[in-house]
């Protein structure tokens, strides 16, 4: 016994003899415009610097009473950063507390230049650095993730303490 022939499709105004399903197609190209869309808002967040290393975005300062902090908005998983202090008073020594969360997510690879003290708080770590001549005095602290995710710490420098938020992408 010989197979029922297939039935063809039928001829269109066009004359193509196609039997296609115009509206799945037309939705296909509805997501595929998005995701376009998409690509392209994630290309300009990257030249902006909101993806990490470079761009106008890349960094912000946060203002203490006494100093300047500047550091990334976001940063890589296992790439290099830099966190830096800025001291406008004049003082014998300088004190940074950074809370526990930071060293937690962070590595410090390098302090330019180096702590005259590291004490060991509750929840946090307290760094005294010795200071002499007029200010401003530097402080920078070069640093790696080593987890990704969303990182908040507390910094105080002086008497004010500042709440930070690090997103560190993969």
């Amino acid at each position: 016994m010989q197979p029922a022939p297939t039935p063809s499709p039928p001829i269109r105004a066009d004359g193509l003899q196609l039997d296609e399903h115009r509206d799945r197609q037309e939705r296909y190209w509805r997501v595929q415009r998005a995701a376009w869309w998409g690509f392209g808002i994630i290309v300009l967040l990257a030249v902006l610097g909101l993806t990490g290393s470079g761009g106008v975005f890349q960094t912000r300062t946060i203002g203490f009473g006494t100093a300047t902090v500047e550091l990334p908005r976001v940063t890589r998983w296992e790439g290099s950063d830099e966190l830096t202090v800025t001291f406008h008073d004049a003082a014998d020594r300088h004190e940074i507390r950074i809370g526990q969360p930071f060293f937690d997510r962070f590595s410090i690879e390098r302090i330019q230049p180096e702590p005259l003290e590291n004490v060991l708080l509750p929840g946090a770590q307290s760094l005294v650095f010795p200071s002499a001549g007029d200010p401003p005095h530097t402080v920078r602290i070069d640093l790696r993730a080593g987890h990704f995710g969303w990182t908040a710490f507390d910094m105080t420098i002086g008497d004010q303490t500042r709440r930070i938020s690090l997103i560190v992408l993969p």
